[in-house]
């Protein structure tokens, strides 16, 4: 594929994972219509996971296309989920699916952009043989360099400049590298420490009760302790039996952690629905689906996982 080959809307049969790095609004549509053509062509669907400011600067591009919107301010307010959305997408439509996900947009924080390019990263092997076409688009003129990096690393083609060139550095290990690279922050403000010493019953009430968690709706708090039970009854069964939850308030949300000593194999642990008669893989799944952000981190010395609740 060489660097002066127009991008053909995605039109190759296969997985094809493409990052769009776009500098205004007319490189903007002129790709992601020619994206949406060739679908039409092909009678297939498109799903458009968007902030609603791109799907507002689309209008008028979607043409005869079969195309649904889901926002993804709130689809992908946790990245974790969006494998789900992805292959329920597929599911639903059978054959070729295509899928436009602006994941990564101006005014997302740190810990939310880290886990998009996860997101990016593991889905080149989670959707490897499928027969879907998935187009992302960067706002280059507008997000830092940093991120733009990271897309060249997660996605195995660039389309620039009307263009579809090789990426320059896309790598099948950067899946484990990115914790690397987006290291979790440290915590801001005061926090709170509740090391797992008797049951976890007695764990959920103490947390239950920190001040922090107080903060929270009583129906947040109870996600947010229901979430902390989970992690550290995943911590009990798989680790060493012990574990330390810590809270903090990072300025948007009630953050807790849960660190313990075992390492997770999975690098898809919690991102795709478990079988209804799946004995593990239940908790970090429903972690997911509670919480508006979870950061994962798992290593031969551990486990770290950062969960992130806010009133809606």
């Amino acid at each position: 594929m060489s660097s002066d080959t127009t991008s053909g809307g995605n039109s190759e049969a296969g997985f094809v994972h493409e990052a769009l790095m776009y500098r205004d609004e007319t490189e903007l549509r002129a790709a992601v219509a020619e994206f949406l053509a060739a679908a039409s062509a092909a009678h297939e669907p498109v799903l458009m996971a968007l902030p609603d400011a791109t799907w507002q600067r689309l209008q008028g591009s979607i043409g005869d296309a079969d195309a649904s919107f889901a926002d993804m301010e709130e689809v992908g307010r946790n990245p974790n989920c969006l494998l789900r959305m992805i292959e329920d997408w597929m599911t639903e439509h059978g054959g070729r699916a295509r899928v436009v996900s602006e994941a990564i947009f101006p005014g997302r924080s740190y810990p939310e952009t880290a886990e998009c390019l996860r997101h990016e990263a593991l889905l080149n092997g989670a959707l490897a043989g499928a027969d879907v076409a998935i187009l992302s688009p960067y706002d280059a003129a507008h997000l830092d360099s940093e991120i733009l990096a990271g897309a060249e690393m997660t996605h195995p083609t660039v389309l620039e400049g009307g263009r579809r060139r090789v990426s320059a550095s896309y790598d099948a290990t950067v899946p484990a590298r990115l914790g690397e690279a987006w290291p979790l922050q440290s915590p801001s403000g005061p926090v709170f420490e509740h090391p797992l010493a008797g049951s976890l019953h007695d764990l959920r009430h103490e947390v239950a009760d920190d001040p922090l968690v107080g903060e929270l709706s009583s129906e947040r708090r109870s996600d947010l302790v229901f979430a902390i039970n989970e992690a550290a009854t995943n911590a009990v069964r798989h680790g060493d039996g012990g574990c330390i939850t810590r809270i903090w308030h990072d300025g948007r949300s009630v953050v807790s952690e849960v660190s313990f000593e075992a390492s997770l194999d999975d690098p898809l642990a919690g991102r795709r629905r478990p079988d209804v008669d799946a004995i593990d893989g239940r908790g970090l799944w429903l972690i997911n689906q509670v919480c508006d952000l979870v950061e994962l981190r798992s290593s031969p010395s551990g486990t770290t996982l950062r969960m992130h609740v806010r009133d809606h």
